[in-house]
């Protein structure tokens, strides 16, 4: 076999390689997504002949100043919560419920999903409840300090 040969056949093979392994690097990073979680939320949380809404997201502008006194977690984290966050979600949840007088029952709910870290190999996101309307001074505050505009009523 001549030396031609090899290289015909070894560079066809290394571009191969080299596309999956980018391919594959990309995906690595690209990391869960966070509507998945959000959504399971929602399904998991809502009662049987209630509808939820996704009224409002907005992505916070400083994500580094959300604290663990903003929302109290939802379930237990595939990951160690780590602090400041990579990125934080700001959701805005409509919650409405049939009653029998025939005017349905709203009321609107505050969800942070906040991707952390551990900056190696872990990163996933995590929800944190911020409370139900009425909203107080406290949750536009938090609000203000990561920087989501969401409509509260």
């Amino acid at each position: 076999m001549s030396w031609r040969r090899v290289v015909a056949l070894a560079v066809p093979l290394a571009v191969v390689f080299f596309v999956l392994g980018f391919v594959a690097g990309m995906e690595v990073q690209r990391g869960p997504n966070w509507r998945l979680e959000l959504g399971e939320y929602v399904e998991d949380h809502r009662l049987p002949e209630e509808t939820v809404r996704v009224e409002e997201v907005r992505r916070a502008r400083r994500p580094q100043a959300f604290t663990r006194g903003m929302g109290a977690p939802v379930d237990a984290s595939p990951i160690a919560p780590t602090f400041p966050p990579q990125a934080v979600r700001c959701v805005l949840l409509r919650r409405t419920m049939p009653v029998d007088d025939g005017a349905p029952e709203r009321r609107q709910e505050l969800v942070f999903v906040v991707r952390h870290s551990d900056a190696l190999y872990r990163v996933g996101w995590s929800l944190y409840l911020g409370g139900e309307e009425p909203f107080g001074p406290g949750a536009r505050a938090d609000l203000e300090t990561i920087g989501c505009e969401l409509g509260l009523e």
